[in-house]
């Protein structure tokens, strides 16, 4: 039996995944902070705003291992948020991004375990308050079996279980179980094509999941890496089917491509766009995957989602650009996109509701004096529910400032404006935030 949450490890001892006749050992970086915030409407409400002053202890980890045997990345926050008000309870809240990968047998066998605990709102419709928002968790276990079909094609066949699982949103939990075969033909040393068959069954595991369905799908795949380029881009076709008749079986085109440029030793161009079947669990998967850092830095804090916590699958229309540039001072990022989800016949409020969202984000950080930083952060969003006619416009600015006095002693200041403009009663508030951290680093 799996557990519920993943083990969490005491920072600076030596964090090790138990797998056959080996281990991984990888040294932890660390932080401790003791933090103190300051909140002028913690439950951001339009009329009768409450302010709170919270304590919040936290620590956050980072690994990061890239041995022969074991590839591993992963970083985590463990945070304690005691309301000094007693408006909201006290509570524990965890968030991890874990992948490790076991070459069990070299050229022939890989397993990789990935684990995603994030906090994601009960209701995606209410304001994200502490009373609106649980821990989620997605495992995944894949073993890979790699292959030869002739002296100029390479196989991959792999088997996938995961495990979703949420505290209150009980529609959320499901267990998959899938299967993968690819055929891998390497053009050059820099590009390859590929033929691909994919199979997932997911089965809710409470009664108000909905029905359980199978997600298809066949596509080919060109990956090419150049010194400045990197791209994969998929074309197929994707298949829908559920168990009973709740739903109509759908069936749509399938493209995907990421697309990193690096025009300079500091400017890098991204693009990332989607046409596909999804669900919640699946982008969480894919979303943190992405972020889960390969140079082992502990995060700031726990970033709280905004998934619709259903498992129930979507079309996904996804557009995303950005551009970053990396000096020796300064370092800045602009990333605006577009995202539209159109779930299922019969969507509700229980499995989700058809959504557009535009937005873009931003951020700055600039070396003001070498152990002090000044960074700035923008984002803006129009997020429609055209089912139900909502709309709400979000703004957030936040402008941080880290001061680092010694080799492990270091302060943190930061200052957050929220806005939110909905055409629905009562859903507009605004919000400030004021957060000082004393900061221990290992």
């Amino acid at each position: 039996m799996l557990p519920r949450y993943p083990l969490v490890c005491v920072p600076g001892l030596v964090l090790a995944f138990a797998v056959p006749s080996m281990a991984l050992a990888a040294p932890i970086d660390y932080h401790i902070d003791l933090g103190l915030e300051h909140n002028d409407n913690v439950n951001l409400s339009e009329h009768d705003p409450v302010s709170e002053d919270i304590l919040e202890p936290q620590i956050a980890f980072g690994l990061a291992q890239d041995g022969a045997t074991v590839q591993a990345a992963a970083n985590g926050v463990l945070q304690y948020r005691d309301y000094l008000g007693g408006e909201f309870s006290d509570e524990v809240r965890g968030q991890l991004a874990g992948r490790v990968n076991w070459t069990a047998v070299p050229q022939r066998l890989n397993i990789t375990v990935q684990d995603y605990l994030s906090v994601q709102p009960v209701n995606a419709l209410q304001p994200n308050t502490p009373n609106n928002q649980q821990q989620t968790n997605v495992f995944a276990v894949v073993p890979t079996l790699d292959f030869r079909v002739g002296e100029t094609v390479r196989g991959e066949a792999d088997l996938r279980y995961v495990n979703s699982y949420a505290d209150k949103t009980k529609q959320f939990n499901s267990q998959r179980a899938g299967a993968a075969l690819r055929l891998i033909k390497d053009l050059d040393p820099t590009s390859a094509i590929s033929a691909n068959a994919e199979d997932e069954h997911i089965h809710f595991t409470d009664a108000i999941g909905g029905p359980d369905y199978n997600r298809y799908s066949v596509f080919g795949r060109y990956t090419q890496k150049w010194n400045k380029v990197d791209l994969v881009a998929d074309l197929g076709y994707m298949w829908l089917n559920y168990s009973g008749n709740a739903f109509a079986d759908r069936d749509e085109p399938l493209g995907r491509a990421t697309l990193s440029w690096h025009s300079s030793e500091r400017s890098t161009f991204t693009l990332d766009l989607a046409y596909q079947f999804s669900d919640a669990a699946s982008s969480m998967i894919a979303t943190t995957d992405v972020q889960t850092p390969t140079s082992g830095q502990p995060p700031a804090g726990i970033a709280v989602g905004d998934a619709t916590t259903t498992s129930q699958a979507y079309l996904e229309h996804r557009l995303g650009v950005g551009y970053r540039w990396a000096g020796e001072r300064l370092t800045f990022n602009v990333n605006p996109y577009y995202r539209e989800l159109d779930y299922s016949d019969g969507a509700t409020l229980t499995t989700g509701l058809n959504e557009t969202d535009r937005g873009v984000t931003a951020g700055l950080s600039y070396l003001l004096r070498p152990l002090l930083t000044l960074g700035l952060a923008a984002t803006g969003e129009n997020l429609r529910y055209d089912s139900i006619g909502r709309e709400d416009k979000t703004w957030m600015l936040s402008a941080i400032l880290s001061q680092q006095w010694t080799r492990n002693w270091g302060g943190r200041i930061e200052l957050t404006h929220y806005k939110r403009d909905s055409n629905v009663v009562d859903q507009s508030f605004d919000q400030n935030i004021v957060y000082f951290a004393l900061v221990y680093t290992r």
